[in-house]
């Protein structure tokens, strides 16, 4: 009789160690699934506080202190600046801000 209660209760403690495993199993493969996607910033940042500070006749160094490098200069077109800025999010391109400077010499000339 000894025997059969310590049986049973092996028996009990086996099933219930192989559902915990089930279990744990279940749980790494659910969140091993469901994978993180970061927020991804691209190019310079580009907010209205920021881009109100760059102001007709500005020379070019006064810019670049603001914003940073461009991040298109096209070698033809030396006086265009272009900068962009974006981010993405769960994958997909979520907000996009486009910056045109045009330059007259070394001098802001126009913002788009």
């Amino acid at each position: 009789m000894l025997y059969t209660q310590q049986h049973r209760s092996t028996k009990v403690l086996m099933d219930i160690m192989k559902q915990l495993i089930l279990i744990a199993i279940l749980t790494t493969l659910i969140t091993a699934c469901s994978r993180y996607q970061p927020t991804i910033l691209q190019g310079n940042a580009l907010d209205s506080a920021t881009i109100a500070q760059i102001k007709v006749g500005m020379s070019k160094a006064d810019v670049i202190q603001i914003l940073g490098s461009p991040l298109m200069q096209d070698d033809f077109q030396t006086k265009r600046w272009d900068y962009l800025y974006y981010s993405i999010e769960q994958g997909r391109k979520s907000e996009q801000k486009n910056l045109t400077l045009e330059f007259n010499g070394d001098i802001v000339s126009k913002i788009n």
